[in-house]
């Protein structure tokens, strides 16, 4: 018979500090309520406007002295909500923790290859992955969680409207991803057996500046996934209203965050 020998929860697409505050002080009482032993972080979990190549793409970018300011002010905004995760994960004993690197996250790397001499400037250092007890992975590289059958990135590979379908069909394993802040689940049969892909929404602000109005289908959502002795998993994707969601028939709810 098959045993549960542990639990995970997982967070994709923070934005931080874009994120939808209501959602994310859901997805944080999550962690409280089912203290989970391992915790998956798929990205993007900075925003970087400040260092996105965006930002200058009609503009002449200004000297260093007038980006740094601006690009520490950010920085610091993140690593704050990074430390609220922190702490919700120290308070239930969570000791397991895997990031995969963003885009978004990756557009640091980007400015460290134009200012090499500014190495701090990189995510894993800037946001002190390492000593937030994280084993990391560079944006891109899909990794196994805890040699089960479950594989996780951030995503961005596949991109067409049926993006899942894609991705199993492209991978041929049982994969978790971000990136395109859609909550979206496909399964194909393989000669080696059935696999799943599914997004794990977002936590972050559905209504962006740079969508100038546009309507999306993104969704805020926090991921369950237990793990049996044999290598397979439960995935569970809890839908976030209003900064609500359920679990085991009780209501969470977020607190307000000043």
């Amino acid at each position: 018979m098959k045993k549960i020998k542990s639990r995970g929860v997982i967070f994709g697409d923070m934005h931080f500090p874009l994120h939808d505050e209501g959602a994310f002080s859901c997805a944080l009482k999550v962690i409280e309520t089912v203290k989970p032993n391992v915790f998956i972080n798929l990205g993007d979990f900075a925003e970087g406007e400040m260092v996105s190549h965006w930002r200058w793409s009609r503009r002449k970018r200004p000297p260093l002295e007038y980006q740094l300011p601006l690009i520490d002010k950010e920085a610091d905004e993140v690593n704050m909500h990074m430390d609220r995760i922190d702490y919700v994960l120290d308070q239930v004993g969570c000791k397991k923790r895997y990031l995969a690197m963003g885009n978004h996250d990756n557009w640091y790397n980007a400015f460290v290859e134009e200012n090499p001499y500014l190495e701090q400037y990189k995510p894993e250092n800037l946001f002190k992955i390492k000593e937030r007890g994280y084993k990391w992975y560079p944006y891109g590289e899909i990794f196994k969680v805890e040699g089960t059958k479950l594989y996780a990135y951030h995503g961005g590979h596949y991109n067409s409207i049926n993006h899942s379908r894609t991705t199993v069909q492209n991978l041929g394993c049982n994969i978790i991803y971000g990136h395109t802040h859609d909550c979206q689940r496909s399964v194909v049969q393989h000669i080696s057996g059935v696999h799943v892909a599914q997004s794990m929404g977002c936590l972050c602000k559905i209504k962006k500046d740079f969508l100038k109005g546009r309507k999306v289908n993104w969704t805020h959502n926090v991921g369950v996934v237990d793990f049996f002795d044999d290598g397979w998993f439960n995935l569970i994707t809890l839908d976030i209203h209003d900064g609500m969601t359920t679990w085991n028939n009780e209501i969470i709810k977020g607190e307000q965050w000043a």
